[in-house]
């Protein structure tokens, strides 16, 4: 049984050398049927394991890792217990072995590090619309993640580990929400709010608050601070708001909490 297959393809072909055909997230636990490539393929591991067999070898294949399929290879996968979960890319277009060619990008498994997630999750949004500028940008997405295998980056915190701490040094500011804190990071709201409560099992908007809260209730407890400063301080648009918030969350108003 598949735990998720999820794509997204073109809707129009551009007048280019090469262009982005389609991505996909899938998290699989049983053997894909063997195809043919028709495109230039990528496929990149987030989790769990599997089996390539290409070019009668077999490969191991694990987070990390990227495969590249060139055009009239075969897929064959065979997921590992529990399941294998990668996200794919294919770029189509005459001159798309060019393009990997140049790159550096031979057929076959090669180690990249960290799946770029936020990049995938870009490039579907581009990929959805139809109208020429975002087709572009999603070709412009796509050649960042093909430089990404061949240039992988060091370890570093994940993109949304980023934007945790992001929140968590401008919470006290209360122009701060999930809509400027996506634009920040140059993302969408709602591929930001997914990914985040799948890496905290939150979404950015309630972290947000709890955030305000913990802070408010610390200061109330801790000085003597009014409830306007505290308010102002914590990133609340006015102690009226503060109050009803607090109140909400312990049961008790701010002044029983001192």
């Amino acid at each position: 049984m598949e735990l998720k297959r999820h794509f997204v393809m073109a809707p129009r072909c551009l007048a280019t050398g090469f262009f982005v055909r389609g991505t996909g997230h899938f998290v699989i636990r049983r053997k894909e049927n063997v195809k043919t490539a028709r495109h230039c393929e990528i496929f990149w591991c987030v989790g769990g394991s599997g089996v390539i067999r290409w070019e009668g070898r077999k490969y191991s294949f694990r987070p990390g890792n990227v495969f590249y399929f060139p055009p009239g290879s075969l897929h064959d996968i065979t997921p590992e217990m529990p399941c294998l979960d990668y996200h794919w890319l294919s770029v189509d277009g005459p001159h798309a072995p060019v393009l990997f060619d140049s790159l550096g990008i031979g057929p076959g498994l090669t180690g990249a590090g960290s799946c770029p997630e936020e990049l995938f999750a870009r490039l579907e949004e581009y990929l959805a619309d139809s109208v020429k500028e975002f087709q572009l940008k999603a070709l412009n997405v796509a050649f960042e993640i093909l430089t990404r295998v061949v240039s992988p980056r060091p370890d570093r915190l994940s993109v949304m580990e980023q934007v945790k701490e992001f929140i968590d040094a401008g919470f006290h500011r209360p122009e701060l929400n999930v809509s400027s804190v996506a634009a920040h990071f140059h993302m969408h709201r709602v591929s930001l709010s997914r990914m985040f409560r799948r890496r905290f099992g939150i979404s950015p908007g309630e972290y947000l608050s709890n955030r305000r809260i913990q802070a408010g209730m610390s200061l109330l407890s801790t000085t003597g601070l009014s409830v306007k400063e505290i308010a102002g301080q914590c990133g609340f648009a006015s102690a009226d708001y503060f109050t009803k918030v607090i109140r909400r969350a312990s049961g008790l108003p701010p002044s029983l909490l001192r």
